[in-house]
């Protein structure tokens, strides 16, 4: 399952155009990478939630039917949290431990080994954990079992790692599923608490040598197209750069391209212009001689003039 219903609210007025999920990354759809890496992984069903702009995620799933997964959808008119999610779509569940990944991240983790790790450890849920300094809140035992996440401790333990970060890939077993509330909000994050302070299996998956960014706010999402520029842990391996002419693009004589330049589908950019450090959306149109530096432009945007650290939306 990709969870794919937040709202965005960091990434506004970008999210007012898109559902996080369908951000561009290098012209590809977050969320096609990640279909992608599941189909790579043996996946062969995958479920897809919803909330805001819900119809662009139908689109999307409509527009890949056929492919090498099956794709279905399971639209929340009001958001269930991570835990309602899961448990709206019981009836999509088999008997088997199945991946939940979070639609907003880009990343290069085993997602195979960490399900191998469930299977052998015959966890309820397995989350998987590395170190990220800047979301660590997971604290477990020197076993790998939760013993604590956001500050609370559900048991004592004289032998901890320290703390971890939650990827926002799970493996979970379906017998968790008779744990979760029907109908109504749920964090699984509370759920796992629970279980973990009743003593059952909810253990963590640490994860090494690999990439990990969440696209959380501008910066983020400036950074992952950086880091794909500059190959960070052999990302041309997940995400492929286009030149920015292709898509249908039209590029004026004179332009110039610096560092990580991505250009969408049918957008024009004038003549003598120089873009730097930018992300562009599809149907955007830049006028003559404008110089464009760490700019994201919005689907449909117009620029008439020379910007600097904006978003166009």
């Amino acid at each position: 399952m990709i969870l794919a219903a937040g709202t965005g609210t960091r990434l506004r007025p970008l999210t007012a155009l898109r559902p996080k999920p369908l951000f561009p990354v290098y012209t590809v759809p977050l969320l096609q990478v990640t279909v992608n890496q599941l189909v790579k992984a043996g996946v062969l069903e995958i479920m897809v939630n919803s909330h805001h702009l819900s119809r662009q995620i139908t689109d999307f799933i409509e527009q890949h039917t056929g492919s090498d997964a099956s794709l279905s959808h399971s639209h929340e008119p009001d958001l269930l949290g991570t835990g309602g999610a899961i448990k709206q779509v019981e009836w999509f569940w088999g008997d088997q431990p199945f991946i939940v990944v979070n639609g907003d991240i880009l990343h290069t983790v085993d997602l195979m080994q960490a399900y191998r790790t469930h299977m052998e450890q015959g966890n309820l849920a397995t989350m998987v954990l590395h170190d990220y300094p800047r979301f660590n809140q997971v604290e477990v035992d020197r076993e790998g079992t939760i013993v604590g996440i956001r500050q609370k401790k559900v048991r004592a333990t004289i032998s901890g790692t320290g703390m971890l970060a939650f990827t926002g890939i799970h493996i979970i077993s379906p017998r968790l599923l008779d744990e979760i509330p029907s109908r109504r909000y749920v964090d699984i994050i509370d759920i796992y608490l629970d279980l973990a302070a009743r003593g059952l299996n909810i253990r963590g998956h640490r994860t090494r040598d690999h990439y990990w960014r969440d696209i959380g706010t501008p910066e983020d999402y400036h950074c992952i197209h950086r880091d794909i520029y500059e190959n960070r842990m052999r990302l041309a391996d997940t995400v492929t750069r286009p030149a920015p002419a292709a898509n249908g693009s039209a590029i004026g004589e004179g332009t110039t391209f610096g560092g990580y330049v991505s250009v969408g589908k049918n957008s024009r950019i004038g003549c003598n212009c120089s873009i730097t450090d930018s992300i562009i959306w599809d149907n955007v149109s830049i006028d003559d001689n404008c110089t464009i530096r760490n700019c994201i432009i919005g689907d449909g945007a117009s620029v008439k003039n020379s910007s600097e650290n904006n978003i166009f939306a």
